[in-house]
């Protein structure tokens, strides 16, 4: 077994020994850490150092989601202007260019009647 799966089952004894390294009577070779697993956000207790997730097979993916997720909305622009009625917006998608269906359609409906004076009357 290895020394992360067995930490992961075992995180009540983990959590006696770290009690324990706090009050001084006991002294590991690798120190216990006390760590807010960044995937599921549940506490958990180690001794591996650049540990980050409680059960990486569990919180990996997790909290790789999380970071990209927080990546893309700090890369992302945070306001636009609408090409239809001028308003600032917040856009739900990098492309968009309207701040709703309406202004959107209202493009539609102009350049509908841009041709009109090309009927016969």
């Amino acid at each position: 077994m290895w020394n992360c799966a067995w930490e992961y089952q075992n995180q009540d004894i983990m959590k006696k020994n770290y009690d324990r390294q706090l009050s001084g009577q006991y002294k590991p070779m690798t120190p216990i850490r006390k760590i807010i697993c960044e995937g599921c956000g549940c506490v958990f207790y180690t001794r591996i150092w650049s540990k980050k997730y409680c059960y990486y097979k569990k919180c990996g993916n997790i909290g790789y989601r999380k970071q990209l997720r927080q990546r893309r909305l700090a890369e992302s622009p945070r306001t636009q202007v609408c090409k239809m009625c001028g308003n600032v917006f917040t856009p739900k998608r990098s492309d968009a260019l309207y701040c709703s269906n309406a202004c959107r359609q209202g493009v539609t409906d102009k350049t509908r009647g841009q041709n009109d004076h090309l009927l016969e009357p």
